[in-house]
């Protein structure tokens, strides 16, 4: 049960916008297999019909219409670095740019994906594909 354990969300946005991203303490992050579904777009979709976790931090007092918030999860794809199922106030889309923005930059910032040059580029992994 996640409201037993302490979530560890980064605050973060792109231009204004809110994405924070959930770095520890979702209950399967360890092992994202443990979430029904076979891709990730499944495993987003099972989060989007038991939306507790995304009321949990999307709804007063810790939420709000302005935030969105990214579950950080192992990737399923061997080409990514990262993956991530986006929590919208209204939603759990496939996409969103905004979105991608902070996650990058909370996985580079934070070490999750090691800075070792300058310009990085790797890959994350969302529900609509590679990033």
């Amino acid at each position: 049960d996640f409201t037993t354990k302490t979530i560890r969300i980064i605050n973060c946005h792109a231009e204004g916008e809110c994405g924070d991203v959930i770095v520890s303490g979702f209950p399967h992050e360890d092992d994202v297999a443990a979430l029904p579904g076979d891709t990730l777009w499944e495993k987003s979709r099972h989060i989007a019909r038991d939306d507790r976790l995304r009321k949990y931090v999307l709804q007063e007092p810790r939420g709000g219409v302005f935030r969105h918030v990214n579950l950080l999860v192992k990737p399923l794809h061997p080409d990514a670095d990262v993956a991530f199922i986006i929590m919208e106030p209204e939603d759990t889309p496939p996409m969103s740019g905004s979105n991608s923005i902070c996650v990058a930059t909370v996985a580079l910032e934070t070490g999750i994906v090691p800075m070792v040059a300058e310009e990085m580029r790797f890959q994350m992994e969302a529900p609509g594909g590679l990033v």
